[in-house]
Protein backbone atom coordinates (compact mmCIF):
# COMPACT_ATOMS: atom_id res chain seq x y z
CA UNK A 1 0.00 0.00 0.00
CA UNK A 2 1.16 3.60 -1.07
CA UNK A 3 2.46 5.47 1.55
CA UNK A 4 1.58 3.20 4.21
CA UNK A 5 3.64 4.98 7.13
CA UNK A 6 1.70 8.48 6.12
CA UNK A 7 -1.84 6.13 6.39
CA UNK A 8 -0.96 4.65 9.60
CA UNK A 9 -0.07 7.83 11.18
CA UNK A 10 -3.33 9.93 10.40
CA UNK A 11 -5.13 6.87 11.51
CA UNK A 12 -3.46 6.49 14.69
CA UNK A 13 -3.94 10.12 15.67
CA UNK A 14 -7.49 9.91 14.74
CA UNK A 15 -8.52 6.70 16.91
CA UNK A 16 -8.82 9.67 19.90
CA UNK A 17 -11.99 10.44 18.62
CA UNK A 18 -13.48 7.42 16.19
CA UNK A 19 -14.39 3.84 16.90
CA UNK A 20 -12.34 2.37 14.09
CA UNK A 21 -10.51 3.89 11.18
CA UNK A 22 -10.07 2.75 7.53
CA UNK A 23 -7.08 3.05 5.21
CA UNK A 24 -8.10 2.62 1.67
CA UNK A 25 -6.28 2.41 -1.53
CA UNK A 26 -9.05 3.52 -4.28
CA UNK A 27 -6.70 2.18 -7.08
CA UNK A 28 -6.28 -1.34 -5.73
CA UNK A 29 -8.61 -2.12 -3.03
CA UNK A 30 -6.01 -2.26 -0.44
CA UNK A 31 -7.10 -1.22 3.06
CA UNK A 32 -6.10 -0.97 7.13
CA UNK A 33 -8.18 -0.67 10.00
CA UNK A 34 -7.47 0.25 13.16
CA UNK A 35 -9.05 0.25 16.01
CA UNK A 36 -8.25 1.53 19.84
CA UNK A 37 -9.24 -2.54 21.41
CA UNK A 38 -6.20 -3.85 19.04
CA UNK A 39 -2.34 -2.23 19.06
CA UNK A 40 -1.70 -3.91 15.69
CA UNK A 41 -3.93 -3.03 12.23
CA UNK A 42 -6.10 -5.62 10.17
CA UNK A 43 -5.35 -5.43 6.82
CA UNK A 44 -7.01 -6.63 3.38
CA UNK A 45 -7.13 -6.41 -0.42
CA UNK A 46 -10.64 -6.71 -1.05
CA UNK A 47 -12.03 -3.62 0.69
CA UNK A 48 -15.17 -2.96 -1.45
CA UNK A 49 -15.95 -6.35 -1.40
CA UNK A 50 -14.77 -6.77 2.86
CA UNK A 51 -17.21 -3.44 3.66
CA UNK A 52 -20.17 -5.19 1.96
CA UNK A 53 -20.92 -8.03 3.86
CA UNK A 54 -19.58 -6.28 6.92
CA UNK A 55 -21.84 -8.19 9.56
CA UNK A 56 -23.76 -6.24 12.20
CA UNK A 57 -25.37 -3.65 9.86
CA UNK A 58 -28.81 -2.62 10.14
CA UNK A 59 -30.97 -4.16 7.90
CA UNK A 60 -32.78 -1.27 7.18
CA UNK A 61 -29.75 0.81 6.35
CA UNK A 62 -28.12 -2.11 4.70
CA UNK A 63 -28.94 -0.78 1.25
CA UNK A 64 -27.69 3.04 1.55
CA UNK A 65 -24.58 1.64 3.68
CA UNK A 66 -23.65 -0.47 0.77
CA UNK A 67 -23.93 2.53 -1.77
CA UNK A 68 -21.87 4.85 0.09
CA UNK A 69 -19.02 2.40 0.60
CA UNK A 70 -19.25 1.56 -3.15
CA UNK A 71 -16.11 2.93 -5.21
CA UNK A 72 -17.55 5.49 -7.71
CA UNK A 73 -18.96 7.17 -4.33
CA UNK A 74 -16.10 7.05 -2.50
CA UNK A 75 -14.34 8.71 -5.38
CA UNK A 76 -16.90 11.51 -6.04
CA UNK A 77 -16.78 12.02 -2.37
CA UNK A 78 -12.77 12.66 -2.46
CA UNK A 79 -13.08 14.50 -5.34
CA UNK A 80 -15.48 17.10 -4.16
CA UNK A 81 -13.56 17.50 -0.94
CA UNK A 82 -16.88 16.85 0.33
CA UNK A 83 -16.49 15.63 4.04
CA UNK A 84 -20.24 15.13 5.10
CA UNK A 85 -20.96 12.28 7.10
CA UNK A 86 -22.91 9.10 6.44
CA UNK A 87 -25.58 7.56 9.22
CA UNK A 88 -26.38 4.12 9.82
CA UNK A 89 -27.24 1.29 12.04
CA UNK A 90 -25.12 -1.42 13.39
CA UNK A 91 -27.21 -3.88 15.62
CA UNK A 92 -25.24 -4.23 19.14
CA UNK A 93 -26.97 -6.52 22.07
CA UNK A 94 -30.06 -6.51 19.45
CA UNK A 95 -30.42 -3.04 19.41
CA UNK A 96 -29.64 -0.92 16.67
CA UNK A 97 -27.22 1.84 17.82
CA UNK A 98 -26.49 5.23 15.54
CA UNK A 99 -22.80 5.24 14.04
CA UNK A 100 -21.21 7.90 11.72
CA UNK A 101 -18.88 7.28 8.83
CA UNK A 102 -16.77 10.47 8.21
CA UNK A 103 -14.17 11.04 4.95
CA UNK A 104 -11.19 12.47 4.95
CA UNK A 105 -7.46 12.39 3.10
CA UNK A 106 -6.24 12.18 -0.37
CA UNK A 107 -8.39 11.51 -3.85
CA UNK A 108 -7.14 8.16 -4.59
CA UNK A 109 -6.36 7.16 -0.80
CA UNK A 110 -8.90 8.41 1.87
CA UNK A 111 -9.59 7.53 5.61
CA UNK A 112 -12.70 6.45 6.60
CA UNK A 113 -13.76 7.45 10.65
CA UNK A 114 -16.86 5.43 12.21
CA UNK A 115 -18.10 6.81 15.20
CA UNK A 116 -20.66 6.16 17.90
CA UNK A 117 -23.32 9.01 17.46
CA UNK A 118 -26.33 7.18 19.56
CA UNK A 119 -26.64 9.55 21.94
CA UNK A 120 -26.12 12.48 19.78
CA UNK A 121 -28.42 11.42 17.26
CA UNK A 122 -31.39 10.51 19.66
CA UNK A 123 -31.07 13.60 21.59
CA UNK A 124 -31.26 15.11 17.87
CA UNK A 125 -34.15 13.51 16.93
CA UNK A 126 -36.18 13.92 20.43
CA UNK A 127 -35.31 18.38 19.51
CA UNK A 128 -36.68 17.53 16.33
CA UNK A 129 -39.90 15.81 17.92
CA UNK A 130 -40.46 18.31 20.49
CA UNK A 131 -39.84 21.22 17.28
CA UNK A 132 -43.05 19.35 15.17
CA UNK A 133 -44.74 18.86 18.20
CA UNK A 134 -44.48 22.51 19.04
CA UNK A 135 -45.44 23.53 15.05
CA UNK A 136 -48.64 20.33 15.41
CA UNK A 137 -49.51 22.47 18.60
CA UNK A 138 -48.79 25.89 16.98
CA UNK A 139 -51.41 25.16 14.29
CA UNK A 140 -54.08 24.02 16.65
CA UNK A 141 -52.91 27.19 18.87
CA UNK A 142 -53.86 29.53 15.80
CA UNK A 143 -57.57 27.98 15.69
CA UNK A 144 -57.76 28.25 19.44
CA UNK A 145 -55.99 31.35 20.97
CA UNK A 146 -58.85 33.70 20.21
CA UNK A 147 -61.27 31.73 22.10
CA UNK A 148 -59.04 30.78 25.14
CA UNK A 149 -56.98 33.35 28.00
CA UNK A 150 -54.72 30.08 28.29
CA UNK A 151 -54.81 27.32 26.81
CA UNK A 152 -52.58 24.07 28.12
CA UNK A 153 -50.63 21.65 26.21
CA UNK A 154 -50.47 18.59 28.39
CA UNK A 155 -48.55 15.34 27.70
CA UNK A 156 -51.22 12.16 28.23
CA UNK A 157 -48.59 9.70 29.21
CA UNK A 158 -46.13 11.91 31.08
CA UNK A 159 -48.16 14.60 32.32
CA UNK A 160 -45.68 17.20 31.65
CA UNK A 161 -47.69 20.50 30.45
CA UNK A 162 -46.56 24.34 29.02
CA UNK A 163 -49.68 26.57 29.67
CA UNK A 164 -50.13 29.62 27.21
CA UNK A 165 -51.42 32.83 27.82
CA UNK A 166 -53.24 33.91 24.42
CA UNK A 167 -53.74 37.70 23.92
CA UNK A 168 -57.78 37.21 22.44
CA UNK A 169 -56.89 40.71 20.24
CA UNK A 170 -53.92 39.53 18.42
CA UNK A 171 -53.66 35.97 18.56
CA UNK A 172 -50.55 35.74 20.05
CA UNK A 173 -49.65 33.22 22.65
CA UNK A 174 -46.98 33.19 25.29
CA UNK A 175 -45.65 30.86 27.75
CA UNK A 176 -46.63 31.02 31.07
CA UNK A 177 -46.15 28.26 32.88
CA UNK A 178 -44.86 24.57 32.36
CA UNK A 179 -44.50 21.45 34.80
CA UNK A 180 -43.88 18.14 35.37
CA UNK A 181 -47.20 16.94 36.17
CA UNK A 182 -50.48 19.23 34.95
CA UNK A 183 -53.02 16.98 36.85
CA UNK A 184 -51.28 17.03 40.82
CA UNK A 185 -50.63 20.87 40.48
CA UNK A 186 -54.63 21.80 38.83
CA UNK A 187 -55.63 19.78 41.62
CA UNK A 188 -53.64 22.13 44.15
CA UNK A 189 -54.92 24.79 42.69
CA UNK A 190 -58.39 23.97 42.68
CA UNK A 191 -58.30 23.41 46.28
CA UNK A 192 -57.63 26.95 46.62
CA UNK A 193 -59.44 28.82 44.24
CA UNK A 194 -62.74 27.37 43.33
CA UNK A 195 -66.10 28.08 44.86
CA UNK A 196 -66.61 25.75 47.49
CA UNK A 197 -70.03 24.61 45.95
CA UNK A 198 -67.54 23.41 42.52
CA UNK A 199 -64.64 22.00 43.96
CA UNK A 200 -66.00 18.31 44.13
CA UNK A 201 -67.13 18.37 40.41
CA UNK A 202 -63.92 20.63 39.03
CA UNK A 203 -61.61 18.11 40.78
CA UNK A 204 -63.36 15.34 39.79
CA UNK A 205 -62.99 16.58 36.41
CA UNK A 206 -59.40 17.27 36.60
CA UNK A 207 -58.78 13.56 37.74
CA UNK A 208 -56.39 12.00 35.10
CA UNK A 209 -58.09 8.98 34.63
CA UNK A 210 -61.08 10.48 34.09
CA UNK A 211 -60.54 12.97 32.25
CA UNK A 212 -59.10 10.27 29.45
CA UNK A 213 -62.00 7.89 29.73
CA UNK A 214 -64.45 11.04 28.78
CA UNK A 215 -62.18 12.20 26.46
CA UNK A 216 -62.94 8.07 24.85
CA UNK A 217 -66.69 8.91 24.92
CA UNK A 218 -66.73 12.09 24.18
CA UNK A 219 -63.53 13.36 22.16
CA UNK A 220 -64.78 17.19 23.93
CA UNK A 221 -66.07 18.26 26.97
CA UNK A 222 -66.61 21.57 29.44
CA UNK A 223 -67.10 22.36 32.91
CA UNK A 224 -68.47 25.73 33.88
CA UNK A 225 -67.60 26.71 37.60
CA UNK A 226 -67.03 29.61 40.10
CA UNK A 227 -63.69 31.31 40.70
CA UNK A 228 -62.98 33.47 44.08
CA UNK A 229 -60.74 35.89 43.42
CA UNK A 230 -59.98 39.12 45.48
CA UNK A 231 -62.63 38.47 47.36
CA UNK A 232 -65.28 38.30 44.15
CA UNK A 233 -66.51 35.78 42.50
CA UNK A 234 -65.72 35.02 38.19
CA UNK A 235 -67.97 32.56 36.13
CA UNK A 236 -65.38 30.78 33.99
CA UNK A 237 -64.82 27.43 31.43
CA UNK A 238 -62.51 25.24 30.97
CA UNK A 239 -62.83 22.76 27.82
CA UNK A 240 -60.76 19.41 27.32
CA UNK A 241 -60.22 18.25 23.85
CA UNK A 242 -57.66 15.54 22.18
CA UNK A 243 -54.74 16.89 20.13
CA UNK A 244 -54.82 15.65 16.74
CA UNK A 245 -52.40 12.83 17.97
CA UNK A 246 -54.17 11.97 20.76
CA UNK A 247 -50.98 11.63 22.89
CA UNK A 248 -51.67 15.42 24.05
CA UNK A 249 -54.52 16.79 26.08
CA UNK A 250 -55.41 20.61 25.38
CA UNK A 251 -57.65 22.37 28.12
CA UNK A 252 -58.80 25.96 27.18
CA UNK A 253 -59.85 28.09 30.16
CA UNK A 254 -62.03 31.88 29.55
CA UNK A 255 -63.64 33.85 31.46
CA UNK A 256 -67.36 33.33 31.10
CA UNK A 257 -68.32 36.33 33.38
CA UNK A 258 -70.57 38.46 30.86
CA UNK A 259 -71.74 35.22 28.67
CA UNK A 260 -73.54 34.18 32.11
CA UNK A 261 -74.85 37.39 33.46
CA UNK A 262 -76.49 37.41 29.81
CA UNK A 263 -77.45 34.23 30.17
CA UNK A 264 -79.31 35.23 33.52
CA UNK A 265 -81.02 38.10 31.69
CA UNK A 266 -81.98 36.49 29.08
CA UNK A 267 -83.73 33.91 31.31
CA UNK A 268 -85.09 36.70 33.54
CA UNK A 269 -86.49 38.36 30.65
CA UNK A 270 -87.98 34.76 29.16
CA UNK A 271 -89.81 34.00 32.63
CA UNK A 272 -90.67 37.56 32.89
CA UNK A 273 -92.31 36.84 29.07
CA UNK A 274 -93.89 33.54 30.31
CA UNK A 275 -94.96 34.58 33.56
CA UNK A 276 -96.86 37.96 32.08
CA UNK A 277 -98.02 35.31 29.01
CA UNK A 278 -100.09 33.39 31.80
CA UNK A 279 -101.25 36.66 33.67
CA UNK A 280 -104.69 38.28 33.31
CA UNK A 281 -104.10 41.57 32.08
CA UNK A 282 -107.52 43.05 33.90
CA UNK A 283 -107.14 41.45 37.64
CA UNK A 284 -103.42 40.17 37.46
CA UNK A 285 -104.61 36.36 38.39
CA UNK A 286 -103.26 33.92 36.58
CA UNK A 287 -105.46 32.79 33.13
CA UNK A 288 -107.13 30.46 31.51
CA UNK A 289 -103.47 29.27 29.92
CA UNK A 290 -101.79 28.73 33.27
CA UNK A 291 -105.26 26.74 34.58
CA UNK A 292 -105.04 24.81 31.88
CA UNK A 293 -101.30 23.89 32.34
CA UNK A 294 -101.86 23.58 36.21
CA UNK A 295 -104.46 20.74 35.77
CA UNK A 296 -102.84 18.80 32.49
CA UNK A 297 -99.75 18.35 35.41
CA UNK A 298 -102.04 17.40 38.67
CA UNK A 299 -103.69 15.02 35.78
CA UNK A 300 -100.30 13.37 34.55
CA UNK A 301 -99.35 12.95 38.40
CA UNK A 302 -103.22 11.44 38.91
CA UNK A 303 -102.55 9.13 35.47
CA UNK A 304 -99.43 7.75 37.47
CA UNK A 305 -101.12 6.74 40.29
CA UNK A 306 -99.54 9.39 42.63
CA UNK A 307 -102.21 8.90 45.25
CA UNK A 308 -100.69 11.54 47.96
CA UNK A 309 -102.14 14.40 46.06
CA UNK A 310 -103.93 16.65 48.15
CA UNK A 311 -106.36 19.91 46.95
CA UNK A 312 -109.55 21.27 46.51
CA UNK A 313 -111.02 24.01 44.18
CA UNK A 314 -112.89 26.90 44.65
CA UNK A 315 -114.91 27.92 41.53
CA UNK A 316 -116.52 31.36 41.62
CA UNK A 317 -118.52 33.45 39.40
CA UNK A 318 -119.74 36.88 39.63
CA UNK A 319 -122.96 38.47 40.74
CA UNK A 320 -124.75 41.26 39.15
CA UNK A 321 -121.74 41.88 36.36
CA UNK A 322 -124.37 42.34 33.16
CA UNK A 323 -126.40 44.51 35.19
CA UNK A 324 -123.42 46.75 35.41
CA UNK A 325 -122.45 46.90 32.41
CA UNK A 326 -125.47 47.41 30.55
CA UNK A 327 -126.60 50.49 33.36
CA UNK A 328 -122.69 51.88 33.81
CA UNK A 329 -120.92 50.82 31.04
CA UNK A 330 -117.86 47.91 30.69
CA UNK A 331 -115.44 50.24 32.75
CA UNK A 332 -117.80 50.29 35.39
CA UNK A 333 -117.96 46.25 34.92
CA UNK A 334 -114.24 45.66 34.54
CA UNK A 335 -113.76 48.00 38.14
CA UNK A 336 -116.06 45.29 39.97
CA UNK A 337 -114.25 42.64 38.19
CA UNK A 338 -111.20 43.43 39.47
CA UNK A 339 -112.93 43.99 43.00
CA UNK A 340 -114.31 40.62 42.67
CA UNK A 341 -110.72 38.92 42.23
CA UNK A 342 -109.43 41.11 44.81
CA UNK A 343 -112.07 39.18 47.30
CA UNK A 344 -111.12 36.18 45.98
CA UNK A 345 -107.32 36.51 46.42
CA UNK A 346 -107.56 38.34 49.44
CA UNK A 347 -109.46 35.37 51.21
CA UNK A 348 -107.07 32.50 49.58
CA UNK A 349 -103.48 34.42 50.13
CA UNK A 350 -101.75 31.48 49.92
CA UNK A 351 -103.60 29.90 46.86
CA UNK A 352 -103.04 30.40 43.13
CA UNK A 353 -106.51 31.88 41.35
CA UNK A 354 -106.85 31.62 37.70
CA UNK A 355 -109.67 33.82 36.19
CA UNK A 356 -111.11 31.40 33.33
CA UNK A 357 -113.79 33.36 31.78
CA UNK A 358 -115.46 36.67 31.78
CA UNK A 359 -116.86 36.28 35.30
CA UNK A 360 -115.34 32.91 36.75
CA UNK A 361 -112.68 32.38 38.38
CA UNK A 362 -111.03 28.88 40.11
CA UNK A 363 -108.82 28.86 43.24
CA UNK A 364 -106.84 25.79 43.46
CA UNK A 365 -106.02 25.36 47.32
CA UNK A 366 -103.34 23.07 48.20
CA UNK A 367 -99.89 23.43 50.47
CA UNK A 368 -101.03 25.43 53.83
CA UNK A 369 -104.39 26.29 52.87
CA UNK A 370 -105.71 22.99 51.88
CA UNK A 371 -105.59 22.16 56.54
CA UNK A 372 -108.01 25.29 56.68
CA UNK A 373 -110.07 25.01 53.26
CA UNK A 374 -113.12 25.23 54.83
CA UNK A 375 -112.54 27.90 57.49
CA UNK A 376 -111.23 30.17 54.29
CA UNK A 377 -114.20 29.34 52.22
CA UNK A 378 -116.66 29.74 54.36
CA UNK A 379 -114.72 32.93 55.24
CA UNK A 380 -115.79 33.97 51.25
CA UNK A 381 -119.32 33.34 51.92
CA UNK A 382 -119.68 35.26 54.85
CA UNK A 383 -117.29 38.49 53.18
CA UNK A 384 -120.35 37.75 50.64
CA UNK A 385 -123.31 37.77 52.57
CA UNK A 386 -122.25 41.41 54.19
CA UNK A 387 -121.50 43.02 50.74
CA UNK A 388 -124.85 41.70 49.28
CA UNK A 389 -125.97 44.30 51.65
CA UNK A 390 -124.09 47.22 50.22
CA UNK A 391 -125.12 48.00 46.59
CA UNK A 392 -121.13 48.08 44.87
CA UNK A 393 -119.95 45.92 46.98
CA UNK A 394 -118.12 42.53 45.35
CA UNK A 395 -120.96 39.34 45.35
CA UNK A 396 -119.15 35.74 43.86
CA UNK A 397 -121.00 32.70 44.09
CA UNK A 398 -119.03 29.71 45.40
CA UNK A 399 -118.39 26.38 45.46
CA UNK A 400 -116.07 24.00 47.07
CA UNK A 401 -115.20 19.92 46.22
CA UNK A 402 -111.99 18.13 47.42
CA UNK A 403 -109.72 15.63 45.48
CA UNK A 404 -110.59 12.15 46.64
CA UNK A 405 -108.19 9.69 45.30
CA UNK A 406 -110.53 6.49 46.16
CA UNK A 407 -113.22 7.88 43.55
CA UNK A 408 -111.41 10.97 41.68
CA UNK A 409 -110.41 9.67 38.74
CA UNK A 410 -109.48 13.38 36.88
CA UNK A 411 -109.51 17.01 38.15
CA UNK A 412 -112.29 17.73 35.63
CA UNK A 413 -114.32 15.65 38.31
CA UNK A 414 -113.64 17.37 41.37
CA UNK A 415 -113.94 20.61 39.38
CA UNK A 416 -117.40 20.02 38.36
CA UNK A 417 -119.01 19.34 41.92
CA UNK A 418 -117.26 22.41 43.07
CA UNK A 419 -119.01 23.96 39.65
CA UNK A 420 -122.69 22.39 40.66
CA UNK A 421 -122.22 23.71 44.20
CA UNK A 422 -121.27 27.06 43.24
CA UNK A 423 -124.72 27.57 41.04
CA UNK A 424 -126.58 26.32 43.86
CA UNK A 425 -125.04 29.12 45.52
CA UNK A 426 -125.86 31.28 43.26
CA UNK A 427 -129.32 30.64 42.82
CA UNK A 428 -129.59 30.97 46.52
CA UNK A 429 -127.57 35.21 46.26
CA UNK A 430 -130.43 35.86 43.87
CA UNK A 431 -133.17 35.02 46.20
CA UNK A 432 -133.88 31.21 45.65
CA UNK A 433 -134.22 28.67 49.09
CA UNK A 434 -130.91 28.46 50.69
CA UNK A 435 -128.91 25.23 49.55
CA UNK A 436 -128.69 22.52 51.61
Amino acid sequence: MKNIELFISSAQALLADYLCVYCVDLGTGAYCRFSPDSDTETEGTDFFGDIQNAPGVYEEDRRSFAGFMREDNLRGIMKNGSTKPFEFRVVIDGNPVWHTIKAAGGADMPVLGIMNIDAQVRERQKAEALLKEREAFDQIADSLASNYDIIYYIDRDSSSYYGYASGKNDGQLDVRESGDDFFAEALKRAEVIVHPKDKERVMNALDRDTMITQLYRRKKFSINYRLVADGGVQYMRFTVMWSGDKKHILIGTENIDSEIKKEKDHLKALNSEKELARRDDLTGTKNKTAYLELTRTVQENIDNGIDYLTFAVVVCDINGLKQINDTEGHQAGDEYIRECANLICTVFAHSPVFRIGGDEFVVFIRGGDYAFKSDLFEKLRRQVLVNRETPGKPVVASGMSSYDPSKDKSVGEVFERADNMMYENKKWLKGGEEPR
